[in-house]
């Protein structure tokens, strides 16, 4: 392993003797800071410094944050090189990676934290995959980001199997003052967020009020009826209350976000490469947007969720170093989703007559809808007794966490009998369960060996149980068969994550640190139409080492971050397929009475490895002039998966895929930006900014037979700055480049569409304006 690291640790010089960058927000100033080294983090659930703290951590700013609007997860992956934040056939079928650990289908291996919560989403769909629509939501009112990076499970819990996105909202001043943001801009967008803040009681209680709303017409429209296939409608409103009384300080918070996102824009084609080891590569050219379509028969709903979340903070400091921490959490999330799953254009089936009111009609001439309904609830409490002594701090704590998911499918083939129509009215639903509770414990101790060199130790012990019902006997074309629960399974995993860490401060400008932690990620049963043998599947777990230095010189004019990752990875859940009856190809013996098209389920492979290197500058050589940017090397292969094969072989033949690369994983991805900023008048301030973002190439699936081009965009702003207010004019994918973002295997529809390929239509340029008033 240390000589895997060493070799590694020759990539980060190399590009750091390039120039290469980190991120620009990770080292972003705040208003009053005099250093980059100044800037907070609260990823170790108490306040420090960014640079003194050894872990990898981007963080994008409120000052960022305001500027571009950023208003959602896959505006944070473009800021952050080794995060990617992939959106599939519809909204609701994301897969969040990061440092190379991807994520096809189940549980996100990145967690996604709101003020201390996890709120990591969850699916259980064997159709389309995905992570769950619960991670797509808004975000509202944010302070700031901190992706955290590696193996973070004593202090972010279960979902931390990579690493953590923190979402940190603002708190309530007993100073007055509030702030509006609102922007206009091509293709019906429009959005606006406020806040206001101020004393309730005096100096103990204060609070504040937000509320959003965001509207979006979308890049593409149906031809049929002109529906916005990308298009989205989000508002929200929230509250804090924050009271501050001698050594207890308590944070209520509360929020509703009602999250309406249209079908999503994307069509499938057919590979022209079909041998064993050919490789499709899709490029701009590749790309059709006449192509982008589906059904008309009525208006699709995409993807409508309603949230609610509420948060107890509660903080008692005993003294002599002694604060007790109480962290609460309530989540719901309500969703629908329904969109033409076939992705072509009719409206009306074709097929043939088989007698009884049966069409036997394939899925490029029957109109496929999917169509579910989805609940979410998770509860969750967390108690830390945390010891600050000087050179000694420590902290000791517990968590539970009770989760309750279900899904109600009214999917159907529109035509295949005369029942089954646009609507669901006539539709039976297929009900799906999947209930998680944990129970944990946690601690750690840090201790400063001499001034410059502290250790720390971190542990915890995850138990948790795993329950599944599922709805198996229903023929998907022709709606037969048992329409109630016929799968349950329970089972349970359990798991010691380590953590330890050391940092030696050469300097008060300069730090090194060097880290080796552990995560888990629990098993769980796949509950389509699979043979029982094949339902259950495997805990899998991860080691990363790390070594990484931060650094300011020049008077925090020059500040930089570098560091080398190696991670050893084990039984990896990888998502295949099996072909059902409405294949070509099936039905096959792993799906043998499935009767769709293809079906997901999740397996085991047996090892991975991921080797990566990350480096960054934030340079201002002049007042007016700032200079950033970052790169992110990630090299993640699989080592030992052994596995049958999709295509072209159609019995499904094993063979190793060792070597393959992990699929949406690009070796290369990196940032950069020019910020210049300079008086205009007494009053006035001029800036302009530009932005550029690389990935490079990767694969779409494990077996490496699609890859998705590399792609660069550029982004623009132009504005202005008065004592309170800013306005600005922004253009974003500048060259409008419409290489594709995502693509999957959508299966064998029928003999004239074998091994068809879904791609997402990927966003076009736009332009707009932006104004900011802070009171």
């Amino acid at each position: 392993m240390i000589g895997k690291l060493l070799q590694t640790c020759s990539l980060a010089t190399m590009a750091a003797a390039a120039g290469l960058a980190s991120s620009a927000q990770a080292q972003e100033r705040p208003a009053g800071a005099s250093t980059g080294g100044d800037i907070v983090v609260t990823a170790r659930r108490r306040e420090e410094t960014l640079q003194d703290i050894p872990v990898a951590i981007n963080v994008v700013s409120q000052d960022t944050i305001e500027r571009k609007g950023v208003r959602d997860m896959s505006s944070v992956a473009a800021m952050t090189p080794g995060l990617q934040f992939d959106t599939g056939a519809s909204p609701a079928d994301i897969r969040p990676s990061l440092r190379g650990v991807a994520l096809i289908e189940g549980r996100s291996n990145v967690a996604m934290i709101v003020d201390g919560i996890d709120t990591t989403g969850v699916s259980l769909n064997t159709t389309v995959g995905g992570g769950g629509n619960q991670n797509a939501t808004a975000l509202m009112d944010i302070a700031r980001i901190e992706v955290v990076k590696g193996p973070q499970t004593v202090y972010f819990g279960r979902s931390a199997f990579a690493g953590a996105i923190s979402f940190v909202s603002k708190d309530p001043e007993f100073t007055p003052g509030g702030t509006f943001n609102f922007g206009l801009g091509a293709y019906g967008q429009q959005d606006a967020t406020a806040h206001v803040t101020g004393p309730v009681i005096g100096d103990v209680v204060a609070a504040k009020l937000s509320a959003t709303y965001s509207n979006f017409s979308g890049f593409y429209k149906n031809p049929g009826n002109g529906q916005g296939l990308d298009a989205s409608r989000n508002y929200g409103v929230g509250g804090t209350v924050l009271i501050e009384s001698g050594a207890f300080t308590g944070k209520i918070r509360g929020s509703y976000l009602n999250s309406n996102a249209g079908p999503g824009a994307g069509y499938v084609i057919q590979r022209e490469d079909t041998s064993l080891y050919g490789v499709n590569t899709i490029t701009e050219e590749t790309f059709d947007p006449d192509e982008v379509n589906m059904s008309s028969d009525h208006r699709y709903a995409g993807n409508n969720s309603e949230t609610y979340r509420g948060v107890l903070d509660l903080e008692y400091d005993f003294g002599n170093g002694f604060v007790l921490n109480s962290l609460s959490g309530y989540n719901r999330t309500k969703g629908r989703l329904e969109f033409d799953f076939d992705k072509e254009p009719q409206n009306v089936p074709q097929g043939v007559d088989l007698g009884g009111g049966l069409v036997n009609c394939l899925s490029m001439v029957c109109v496929g809808i999917f169509d579910f309904d989805n609940d979410l609830q998770q509860i969750s409490s967390d108690l830390r007794l945390s010891y600050d002594g000087g050179p000694i701090r420590a902290m000791v704590g517990g968590y539970v966490f009770d989760e309750n998911y279900k899904e109600v499918d009214y999917s159907r083939f529109l035509g295949a009998r005369p029942f089954i129509t646009s609507t669901r009215a006539d539709i039976p639903g297929r009900v799906n369960r999947l209930n998680t509770n944990t129970y944990s414990g946690f601690g750690s101790v840090e201790f400063d060996l001499a001034r410059a060199l502290t250790v720390t130790g971190e542990l915890r012990y995850n138990h948790e149980v795993i329950s599944a019902a599922a709805t198996t006997g229903v023929n998907l074309l022709f709606l037969t068969g048992a329409n109630e629960i016929d799968f349950r399974g329970k089972t349970s995993f359990d798991a010691w994550l380590p953590r330890v860490s050391a940092a030696w401060k050469v300097s008060p400008d300069l730090n090194i640190y060097a880290s080796a932690a552990k995560g888990s990620k629990p098993g769980g049963f796949n509950t389509g139409q699979v043979r029982d043998d094949l339902r259950p599947f495997g805990q899998e777990s991860i080691w990363t080492y790390e070594l990484g230095v931060k650094g300011s010189l020049l008077n925090g004019d020059l500040n930089f971050e570098a560091d080398v990752y190696y991670s050893d990875w084990l039984d990896l859940q990888v998502t295949t397929v099996c072909y059902g009856s409405l294949s070509a190809q099936g039905p096959e013996p792993e799906c043998p009475n499935s009767s769709a098209v293809t079906l997901n389920y999740i397996i085991n492979a047996k090892k991975a490895e991921v080797k990566g290197a990350e480096v960054g500058v934030n340079a201002t050589p002049f007042h007016w002039l700032t200079l950033s940017g970052s790169y992110a090397y990630t090299d993640s292969k699989f080592k030992d998966f052994a596995a049958r094969d999709v295509f072209p072989s159609p019995a499904g033949v094993d063979r190793q895929f060792g070597g393959n690369r992990v699929p949406l994983v690009p070796r290369h991805s990196a940032t950069g930006m020019v910020h210049i900023e300079a008086p205009i008048t007494d009053e006035l301030d001029g800036f302009i900014e530009g932005t550029g973002n690389y990935r490079s190439s990767r694969f779409a699936r494990f077996d490496n037979r699609v890859k998705l081009d590399e792609k660069f965009t550029a982004d623009a702003q132009i504005g202005l700055k008065g004592g309170s207010w800013t306005a600005l004019v922004f253009v974003n994918n500048i060259f409008n480049n419409l290489t594709p973002d995502f693509s999957r295997f959508w299966g064998s529809f029928n003999p004239s569409t074998s091994n068809g390929e879904y791609i997402t239509a990927p966003a076009r340029r736009t332009g707009g304006v932006r104004f900011i008033k802070n009171f």
